[in-house]
């Protein structure tokens, strides 16, 4: 059997692995560079030391069994109760603590399931009705629970249209969800008119806050006008966000929020006829380790509001310099109104996937956008103090239209080779060409290859699961 490792008879020593480990962190992207955005949010070294002391001393515990672990069901209570007074839910708001924004989506849609069975609401396929920038986790979970999606599209400014969702409802619906931001261009959905709308048809919505709920909240007690999207909102049924994001808390920590405990308990899962005794969980996970919970606990103590704001007024601060220089520039504009930190910009010369592998050759990691295709930014505190050097560099490469010129053109000679031969060759030899390129791929970082070619290849395929279909295997390659 070929693996790519052979397990050990005799185990490393802890000198011969502390040499390994620079090298294996080598190719990753160097996110303390400052020149990484999004993925990792880091709260600063003082700060983070505090957050790491707690995790690391409930690393080994597990969150799974609450009465043996007396303090980790502390931690949870208490992480939970601050996030209710975030997002302005009273006495009756419950909650559990998830290891992501996918997880808090699943268990939400969860509930809204087993709400419309327990109503007695047709057999289904229940539906849920989405806009088309919703994160990709409430597909992921409508596949998993046997729901059907229903994706409506977003107006000129990116954002969800009541109307247009309100003509997709139909006895199946169940749940209305939104975002606060969405991830695509950091645009708040209209979340008091869809709550009209959830009110009107007896319908659950749900409100994706995994982006914004550590960061909005914080920017509305600084005085930025934020559109209302939490428990004051009449409709609002259920709200994620994660403490992993602004929140700075170790990765792992997502918030699901009821607006009742009735909705909470439709999450759990209990089995009492099992020979190895009753067997009970709040969330999706089994066994999860104590430690990013009780990291998560410690850092939002340790920040409290005074700390969030500071930080929230210095991400912003810093956005702000981002997107007046990107609006300033020729050729370039952003997509949408962004309500906070999290953006997108396009460019009116269809180039603008060459203008992002220029930027990854100067050490650049940004996100990669399409319909339609965008550069994607969200800055954190990493990126403080480096928006005057990504300007600068971003404002190069627009000068070099030469270069960006020759780069377009190379990426469509490139998407017409992919193209004829697809076209030519049978299917399994393309899979494996796919596969084997996936193999070969560059690790992210300032080493990246390009994505230029790769998105436009995409944006050529009017076949979307030929795309699909290339991107499996890219992954299967790579793993």
């Amino acid at each position: 059997m070929k693996t790519d490792k052979v397990f050990p008879e005799c185990g490393l020593k802890r000198y011969e692995l502390t040499k390994l480990l620079p090298g294996h962190k080598a190719g990753d992207a160097r996110w303390n560079s400052g020149k990484t955005f999004g993925f990792v949010y880091h709260p600063g070294e003082p700060h983070a030391k505090i957050s790491e002391a707690y995790q690391e001393a409930f690393r080994y515990e597990s969150t799974l069994n609450p009465s043996a672990f007396p303090s980790l069901r502390k931690f949870e209570k208490e992480v939970v109760g601050m996030a209710t007074e975030l997002m302005h839910g009273d006495s009756k708001v419950a909650g559990s603590v998830t290891t992501g924004g996918t997880e808090s989506i699943f268990l939400a849609l969860k509930v809204a399931r087993q709400a419309a069975v327990e109503t007695g609401k047709n057999e289904g396929p229940f539906e849920v009705i989405l806009p088309e920038t919703a994160h990709p986790a409430f597909l992921k979970a409508c596949h998993y629970l046997s729901l059907k999606a229903v994706v409506v599209p977003v107006d000129g400014q990116m954002m969800a249209e009541p109307g247009a969702m309100q003509d997709a409802i139909n006895e199946n619906t169940i749940m209305l969800a939104c975002s606060a931001p969405c991830f695509p261009c950091g645009v708040v959905d209209p979340v008091r008119r869809l709550g009209k709308v959830a009110q009107k048809y007896h319908l659950l919505l749900h409100v994706d806050a995994c982006m914004g709920g550590f960061m909005l909240p914080f920017m509305e007690e600084l005085a930025y006008k934020v559109p209302e999207f939490d428990f004051r909102v009449p409709g609002v049924t259920s709200i994620s966000l994660d403490a992993h994001k602004y929140g700075y808390a170790p990765k792992g920590v997502s918030i699901i929020l009821y607006r009742n405990r009735e909705l909470r308990r439709k999450q759990f899962f209990i089995h009492t006829e099992w020979s190895g005794g009753i067997f009970a969980s709040t969330t999706f996970s089994g066994t999860k380790s104590g430690g990013p919970l009780a990291g998560c606990w410690a850092i939002m103590n340790h920040l409290g509001r005074e700390g969030y704001r500071t930080m929230a007024r210095k991400v912003m601060d810093t956005t702000r310099i981002i997107r007046d220089g990107i609006e300033n520039m020729e050729g370039l504009h952003i997509l949408g109104d962004p309500s906070m930190s999290v953006l997108a910009f396009s460019s009116t010369h269809g180039n603008i996937y060459n203008i992002g592998d220029a930027l990854a050759s100067r050490g650049w990691y940004i996100d990669r956008l399409q319909f339609p295709e965008a550069l994607h930014l969200t800055i954190t505190r990493l990126n403080l103090g480096m928006a005057d050097e990504f300007l600068e560099d971003l404002q190069e490469i627009m000068g070099n239209k030469e270069e960006l010129n020759s780069a377009r053109k190379g990426m469509q000679e490139s998407v017409k080779a992919v193209e004829m031969i697809t076209k030519l060759l049978p299917a399994g030899i393309t899979n494996k060409v796919a596969r084997r390129a996936g193999s070969q791929m560059e690790s992210p970082g300032e080493e990246e290859g390009s994505q230029a070619a790769l998105y436009g290849i995409s944006a050529s395929f009017d076949n979307r699961k030929s795309v699909q279909r290339l991107v499996e295997n890219l992954l299967d390659g790579m793993y």
